[in-house]
């Protein structure tokens, strides 16, 4: 598969977005004017797909981009810590913490290691692997780190809600002040749901380079699904 390229410049269509039709890929405006150009992937049910964002496959140069993206939107929520969100989150969390000047940040993770303490983990599912119940958890050696210090916990789309609502749940539970859910793009919108469970101002405190829909399919390929 290549790798999604990245684009300098934004070119607008001139109908509403939701009757347009896409073919292969889909073109996120970025808070920049550039673009991401991302691989649409149908859905298990053939008549849904999603605009594909795999931060493990991007090349070097669109990595580059997102993190001086992501570091300058970073920096205006004045963190003192940056906290990882597995899997692809972690791709950029520890690039942005070096570019903000910290010595380090924190990786949360999905595998628990046998020194690990349960009381510091959060059930949740992916909704890319539905069907396979994870936890999160903070390394119990990280959580001086963290514990009363302003953080800002970083993802690479949010989608569900639910991973970032289970990481504001792990970083309460160690009295840490959550300033702000950062991610490359926000997809749909049943994240802030999720996020309203935890409080009413929970979802004004995302912020993303971009916004991605989700997608219906038609004869003359994928349309963006009104709403989303």
């Amino acid at each position: 598969m290549q790798t999604p390229p990245y684009h300098a410049q934004w070119h607008a269509h001139s109908m509403p977005e939701h009757q347009i039709n896409y073919g292969a890929t889909y073109p996120v405006q970025l808070v920049d004017g550039s673009t991401l150009v991302l691989p649409l992937r149908p859905l298990p049910d053939g008549e849904k797909a999603i605009a594909l964002l795999m931060s493990n496959q991007t090349g070097f140069a669109v990595e580059r981009a997102l993190v001086r993206l992501l570091t300058d939107m970073v920096r205006e929520l004045k963190p003192e810590v940056i906290v990882g969100v597995p899997t692809m989150g972690l791709a950029y969390a520890g690039q942005v913490a070096e570019n903000l000047g910290f010595d380090d940040y924190v990786a949360l993770g999905h595998s628990r290691k046998f020194w690990y303490d349960d009381a510091l983990s959060q059930c949740l599912t992916s909704s890319t692997s539905p069907d396979q119940a994870k936890h999160l958890y903070l390394d119990p050696a990280l959580v001086e780190r963290v514990r009363g210090r302003r953080v800002v916990v970083m993802d690479d789309v949010l989608n569900t809600g639910r991973t970032a609502a289970a990481t504001i749940r792990l970083m309460q539970k160690v009295q840490a002040q959550v300033a702000g859910i950062t991610a490359v793009l926000t997809e749909g919108w049943a994240w802030r749901t999720e996020l309203e469970h935890i409080g009413p101002d929970m979802p004004g405190l995302v912020h993303a380079l971009g916004h991605i829909p989700m997608f219906g399919h038609t004869d003359g390929g994928w349309r963006p699904l009104a709403g989303t």
